[in-house]
């Protein structure tokens, strides 16, 4: 999506006086579940232990992701819009199983739009200064097709990208 269009978006979505401010850190089942499912089962290596990320997610910042920032971060998706996002899960594994449906993904939506408590995206800042995205590319992208810049907790690894 052009910088333009999330604009334009934006400033509908402020004259309509929509804003959200409700982002929250995950529980640590929640990190647990997707260090497992982000870390483990996809054969990363970005830190020694489950114990070591939860550390490094306690030290993390929560820091607020712009345009210009996000296209700085790998692995984003950056879709154009809901279809598009929506075209693009639909073919993940966690789909296929059942744990996302279009009821929770067009509850992302539903929950920006209302305000409702959203779990912070995670970014990897590597010791090389690169960023990857760890879990929340939907969250992230789903945020910026209705004009809010999401916030997410930007975790550091001592490993290099």
């Amino acid at each position: 999506m052009s910088s333009l269009l999330r604009k334009l978006i934006k400033e509908v979505i402020e004259d309509k006086k929509i804003t959200f401010d409700n982002w929250k850190v995950p529980s640590e089942d929640k990190l647990k579940q997707e260090f497992q499912r982000e870390h483990e089962s996809k054969g990363n290596d970005f830190f020694d232990s489950e114990q070591n990320f939860l550390e490094a997610v306690k030290n993390a910042d929560i820091i607020t992701v712009t345009d210009e920032d996000d296209k700085l971060i790998d692995y984003r998706s950056r879709t154009t819009d809901k279809e598009d996002l929506l075209d693009l899960i639909s073919t993940y594994r966690s789909w296929k199983q059942g744990f996302r449906t279009k009821e929770t993904f067009n509850a992302i939506y539903d929950g920006f739009m209302n305000n409702l408590p959203m779990e912070l995206p995670i970014v990897i800042e590597f010791a090389d200064g690169e960023r990857r995205v760890f879990s929340g590319n939907t969250r992230m992208d789903a945020s910026f097709h209705l004009g809010i810049e999401p916030k997410v907790l930007l975790v550091k690894s001592d490993r290099g990208s």
